[in-house]
């Protein structure tokens, strides 16, 4: 089947190496956009075609898509090769730097799929011991934890980011972890220990010295002069937990001793301790402890 007159690079080929570039339909809509101070992997939302034809397309930085709804068949012709690919909700196409294809045609279902591009910024910014992340290019990848990391990040951008810097930081560690370690070409990744005495009190200190402010991986690493990455792991081994986790445990934990001992309000307290609004600190409240901070106070 002959390509089109016009040939264009298809939306999702298209590199987003900036996290303030927005998602667009191919009528010039946004899809959505990132909050304000996004801290995450930029993402970005895509129309899956349904009847539709490209012509050459390329990449150059790693690409991670995975089909939010929408099944069909695909076929990707790469010179005188024609491979046969399916479409399906939860399913994964990972595109290494230097992947390309001569043309492509999609028949089914219309659909939705969520992209990131890997730009060698953003991923010395989270995991700069990975000198040079590249991916395996790989077709029809279904992996459960790197979809739950995906789609949690999709919905934190779209919920607004109330967990903060930290937690849209730490999945990202996450999902780049996963990523190198399970279809990566070959990086340096620095092993994960534990946290020393002196640095282990000094993040402890730091955190709670500000628990209010939105704090992130990438500047708790920065008190103890170690990369996002290695620090998430260092973190977790030494604590039991993410770095996510604990702050979240000593802001509930900050709550409770203020709703018994102080009359602030519930509104100011929730800001006061870094919760993005008094709601999301009222679910997160009820969510670890079976009962509002309304009713604690009471109690």
């Amino acid at each position: 089947m002959a390509d089109p007159a016009e040939q264009h690079h298809d939306l999702g080929l298209a590199a987003i190496c900036d996290p303030a570039d927005v998602a667009r339909h191919a009528s010039g809509e946004p899809e959505f956009e990132l909050p304000d101070g996004w801290a995450g992997l930029p993402l970005a939302v895509f129309p899956i075609p349904t009847d539709s034809q490209r012509g050459p397309a390329h990449v150059n930085v790693p690409l991670v898509l995975m089909a939010l709804r929408g099944r069909g068949r695909r076929w990707y012709r790469f010179g005188a090769r024609t491979v046969e690919l399916s479409t399906q909700p939860g399913m994964f196409e990972l595109y290494g730097r230097d992947f390309q294809r001569s043309g492509a045609r999609w028949l089914g279902e219309p659909g939705k799929t969520v992209g990131v591009h890997l730009s060698p910024e953003m991923v010395r910014t989270l995991a700069p011991a990975t000198a040079s992340f590249d991916l395996r290019t790989t077709h029809e990848v279904f992996d459960p934890k790197l979809q739950w990391l995906m789609q949690e990040l999709l919905e934190e951008a779209e919920r607004g980011a109330p967990g903060g810097a930290l937690y849209a930081q730490g999945l990202s560690c996450s999902l780049l972890g996963r990523l190198a370690s399970h279809y990566g070409a070959p990086i340096e990744v620095t092993p994960a220990g534990q946290l020393g005495r002196a640095h282990r009190q000094r993040i402890i200190e730091h955190i709670h010295d500000h628990l209010g402010d939105d704090l992130s991986i990438v500047a708790l690493a920065r008190e103890v002069d170690l990369s996002p990455h290695h620090f998430a792991q260092c973190f977790k081994a030494s604590m039991g937990m993410t770095p996510h986790r604990y702050v979240l445990q000593q802001r509930l934990a900050r709550a409770r001793t203020l709703l018994k001992t102080t009359s602030m309000p519930i509104a100011e307290m929730a800001l006061a301790l870094g919760f993005s609004s008094q709601s999301h600190f009222t679910q997160v409240f009820r969510a670890h402890g079976g009962i509002t901070p309304a009713v604690a106070r009471k109690t």
